[in-house]
């Protein structure tokens, strides 16, 4: 025989489960041939109405789940959605404080990076292969360990609704309340990851920002255009860089090809930062230094010419 509230095999001659507790008078035996069927290798949890009151709909997925980290005795698992979803599936189960977690981690690599002083690339700055090989294994983690964590998170809101003076269908209503499933979780988890955002781009500036203040910026005598697009117009292959160097100011490099009577040549012109403001460093056509004059000829060219006129 089986018991009907645990699925537990019990003998014919037991008075209660020696798994769950719960009686065994008729009303709470099966036969066990469907159960047998459908459950053959599982055992279900204690507490399965609790369980399945807190997590909802998806129950079953996570029943079967959780009964393999029981029978194998081990918290390792695997959930897809987890893995592609991260602290966005964990705010969806209103989990919270994974969804710090996650916002810690992150802000842990990019002090890492910021540290060890890692030039990103301007054009694949949210893409870049690095931060995407270190934030692969923590999406490994937390997908095989997920299911883990979602059970003692469920067990430990039994645990809590268990110590009120409540029945058993005021428990689960307060665990359906608790648990489930929330939209309104998975925007709460953008504005925790927002908010990480924001630290991260405050206190570890990345060489991408410095790169945006100069592109973004414009000069008092051209104040109606921004420099990266005068800059991209007029050169070809328009390459921007931060520079790190022995030198109290942040510099950004600009590299391109300009047309100088019919032939091509290299321009690169360095920037430097200061607290409240930027300015040209230097400047070079092919190697050579420019002048300060050359210089303020080349700027007028870009903001005043058409893009087939040349430098002089």
């Amino acid at each position: 025989m089986y018991c009907r509230n645990c699925g537990n095999q019990i003998g014919e001659q037991d008075s209660f489960c020696s798994h769950c507790g719960h009686s065994t008078t008729p009303a709470n035996v099966d036969g066990g041939s469907q159960y047998e069927k459908d459950h053959s290798a599982e055992e279900i949890l204690p507490d399965a109405d609790f369980k399945e009151a807190f997590v909802g709909k998806n129950y079953p997925y996570f029943f079967n789940k959780w009964s393999k980290i029981k029978e194998k005795d081990r918290k390792r698992g695997w959930n897809w959605a987890i893995f592609f979803l991260g602290p966005f599936w964990f705010g969806y189960r209103k989990m919270y404080l994974y969804v710090a977690y996650f916002a810690i981690i992150y802000f842990l690599i990019d002090l890492f990076l910021y540290l060890m002083e890692y030039q990103f690339s301007e054009e694949n700055y949210y893409f870049d292969s690095t931060v995407n090989f270190l934030v692969f294994p923590v999406s490994i983690f937390f997908a095989m360990f997920g299911n883990y964590f979602y059970l003692k998170h469920t067990n430990r809101n039994i645990e809590k609704v268990n110590l009120m003076p409540f029945t058993d269908e005021q428990k689960k209503t307060w665990l359906k309340r608790k648990g489930g499933r929330s939209w309104g979780g998975v925007f709460i988890s953008l504005l925790i990851l927002f908010g990480y955002g924001i630290t991260t781009a405050l206190l570890l500036p990345t060489n991408v920002d410095q790169i945006l203040t100069i592109k973004n910026g414009s000069f008092y005598e051209y104040p109606t255009t921004t420099i990266g697009e005068e800059f991209d117009k007029f050169f070809t292959d328009p390459h921007w860089e931060y520079v790190t160097s022995d030198t109290p100011y942040d510099v950004v490099r600009f590299t391109g090809i300009a047309d100088r009577e019919g032939d091509d040549v290299e321009v690169m012109i360095d920037f430097i930062i200061t607290d409240d403001s930027f300015d040209i460093h230097s400047g070079k056509v092919n190697g050579e230094k420019m002048s300060e004059d050359d210089i303020g000829y080349l700027i007028e060219a870009v903001f005043t010419s058409n893009d087939d006129e040349i430098i002089n």
